[in-house]
């Protein structure tokens, strides 16, 4: 069965990675996983933003900031994601995108846009173990070095390998690794090769529901998507 996941929460209605689109996101049954990207702020706390240049004063860095500083700062509106309408939005910290999944039932998926330190991605995991469980989040990046450090911590932890590229998933899912892949390069032998080797697809980002039921009859296994497709699947 195919699960949903709702990419950078409910951005189709919200500012991406923003508190309300996380929590639109929980209160849908539709979506078995929120998504969201993270960097950390100069005194190195997480935070959920999809860019290190978030802010309405393009000229701030995340990581050249504290957390406290961060909060204050409105987000930059052009970066709403699939939102049309919006007010001022703020940072949302990562504790808090956490306990909006445990308290909806959803799986965190946890992109990392940066290249932490080891000891920084001990600490990430550590905080995701405290809400959640680790057993109950999913790390993608694009960074394979992050995963790999993170294999080598903890060989259970769920991870999906960020790609492009057929190519690119073919050699993760022989390196051992689930992978999330944009959606225009999969391919249905790729899906079959995944499951015949013990693996997981996700797709981002699917838009369209007709795309979205193309994929599924593929028996693909997540779909990220701005969208709620409630009742029309």
């Amino acid at each position: 069965m195919t699960r949903f996941i709702a990419h950078r929460g409910l951005s189709s209605r919200f500012y991406q990675n923003s508190e309300k689109a996380f929590l639109a996101a929980a209160e849908s049954p539709f979506f078995y996983g929120i998504e969201t990207d993270v960097w950390f702020t100069k005194d190195n706390k997480w935070v959920c933003c999809h860019d290190n240049n978030p802010f309405a004063d393009k000229s701030v860095s995340i990581s050249e900031i504290t957390y406290e500083e961060a909060t204050k700062l409105p987000m930059n509106l052009n970066k709403m994601g699939s939102c049309k309408i919006e007010g001022e939005s703020y940072i949302c910290g990562m504790e808090r995108y956490l306990e909006i999944c445990k308290a909806g039932g959803k799986v965190p998926v946890i992109e990392l846009k940066c290249i932490p330190k080891k000891d920084q991605l001990k600490e990430l995991t550590d905080i995701v173990d405290g809400i959640v469980g680790l057993d109950n989040a999913i790390f993608i990046s694009f960074h394979f070095v992050n995963l790999a450090r993170m294999r080598a911590m903890n060989p259970k932890i769920r991870m999906q390998v960020l790609g492009r590229y057929p190519t690119s998933g073919r050699a993760y899912l022989k390196k051992g690794y689930d992978v999330d892949l944009l959606f225009t390069y999969c391919t249905s032998f790729l899906i079959r090769k995944a499951h015949k080797l013990g693996h997981e697809v996700n797709l981002w980002t699917i838009n369209r529901l007709g795309i979205a039921k193309y994929f599924m009859r593929l028996g693909v296994d997540y779909i990220t998507t701005n969208f709620d497709f409630s009742g029309k699947l």
